[in-house]
């Protein structure tokens, strides 16, 4: 198997058509971005410090990233706690899933650490903004669709629904605004009862219309 030579790191590449990637150093990359996080913050997070410590070079993470955005996105925020749970047809406890689910994607130290910079640096790329909605849009429209059978799915694929806006906009706003306000138990009753009411006065509104 090919390895990464010191001569491949000049930049930005992406990989050729059919080129295998090696899981073992995207797990070391992953690893190394969330060790790092931790240590320096993400406005000091460097590609080249990632890869020294991942043990490879800024050219291996450029032909799986598209740069520092991404990858820290994708660190702290990997598809399995991104993960919705599954409906159970009672809408509080189906509210109250949602935001359990979002506790635990944002309620850990490298979240908190890379949170604020990196929704900065996210918006200033309309490419990598795309990229970020869109994997949030793909569970959480999945997770209101089985909540609410009877609304249509958003047009645009990479669309949030409101109920995510409100419950994912709420613990952004917590961390960043409030910093070390936690995502604690009182915080999920409030929300959920909050959420849940307006939740039921819209049904009402969309029944009897």
């Amino acid at each position: 198997m090919r390895t990464d030579r010191p001569e491949d790191d000049k930049g930005p590449s992406r990989s050729s058509a059919g080129r295998p990637r090696d899981s073992k150093i995207d797990a070391a990359i992953i690893r190394a971005t969330r060790d790092l996080l931790l240590e320096t913050g993400y406005p000091a997070l460097s590609l080249s410090a990632i890869a020294a410590r991942a043990g490879t070079t800024t050219a291996a993470i450029y032909r799986r990233w598209s740069g520092k955005a991404q990858l820290v996105h994708e660190a702290i925020l990997p598809a399995e706690v991104m993960a919705m749970p599954s409906a159970s047809g009672d809408i509080k406890e189906d509210i109250r899933a949602l935001v359990e689910a979002t506790r635990t994607m944002f309620d850990r130290p490298e979240v908190r650490i890379a949170l604020p910079a990196l929704i900065a640096d996210t918006v200033a790329d309309p490419d990598v903004h795309s990229r970020m909605t869109s994997r949030f849009a793909g569970s959480l429209a999945t997770f209101r669709t089985r909540i609410d059978k009877h609304t249509d799915p958003p047009a645009d694929e990479g669309e949030l629904p409101l109920l995510a806006e409100v419950v994912v906009g709420s613990a952004i706003f917590r961390i960043i605004v409030r910093h070390d306000a936690p995502l604690d138990e009182a915080w999920a009753d409030d929300l959920t009862n909050l959420v849940s009411s307006g939740w039921a006065s819209m049904s009402r509104g969309s029944s009897s219309g």
